[in-house]
């Protein structure tokens, strides 16, 4: 996974933690995995999506869900469309408005009907979830990421918050390596600023992570 410099992955991990939530790049698919041919998606309809995709990096989340609407009524059936809509439900409504997070988990799994092996929603929906605390779900749609993308480096953060959310430092220090690994610099920069951390903050495991 490229990486980014801090400032741009900081600003991006403001709502939540490093939204790589965004990135609806099209993955190369598992090896092993069989794959279901999506739907073409229109032409014009793609672009309203790509227009809702930058408003989304950019926080603003009500233009995103304008544009992600204008784009499903060119076409009902762009699942990027419907997955960036719930997410940026999702975060809209994260600690303040609990129905459009669960409206969001909806239209996620929708775009997944039309889309099983579409990757980003896989993350879209990973934290979603997170978001309305359906953390074993969770955890296994960001597994689903990392066994297509063994180099998403924020699906691995996303568990350690999880974990480091539960107070389980020995799990949450496990998956900040494995994050680390990939982008050591970043990884740790979030990890020292967040509250993710803060109930194994003080733990020897997470102090020797952060030190080494």
């Amino acid at each position: 996974m490229k990486k980014i410099p801090i400032a741009a992955a900081l600003c991006l991990m403001a709502s939540l933690f490093m939204a790589g939530c965004g990135n609806q790049q099209q993955p190369a698919p598992s090896q092993n995995q069989q794959q279901q041919q999506p739907v073409q998606i229109d032409a014009a309809s793609e672009a309203l999506f790509e227009k809702g995709l930058s408003a989304y990096q950019q926080f603003q989340y009500d233009q995103a869900i304008s544009l992600y609407d204008q784009a499903l009524a060119k076409d009902k059936a762009n699942y990027k469309a419907l997955s960036g809509k719930g997410i940026a439900l999702a975060m809209r409504g994260n600690g303040v408005n609990q129905k459009d997070v669960r409206q969001g988990i909806s239209l996620i799994r929708q775009a997944l009907e039309l889309a099983p092996d579409y990757v980003p929603s896989f993350y879209d929906l990973a934290l979603a979830l997170k978001i309305d605390k359906q953390y074993d779900e969770s955890i296994t749609w960001f597994q689903k990421v990392i066994d297509n993308e063994p180099d998403n480096t924020w699906s691995y953060y996303g568990i350690a918050t999880i974990y480091g959310d539960q107070g389980n430092a020995e799990k949450a220090v496990l998956y900040l390596k494995k994050a680390a690994a990939i982008d050591k610099e970043n990884v740790k920069e979030a990890a020292r600023s967040q509250s993710h951390f803060d109930r194994i903050r003080s733990t020897r495991a997470f102090q020797d992570f952060m030190n080494q």
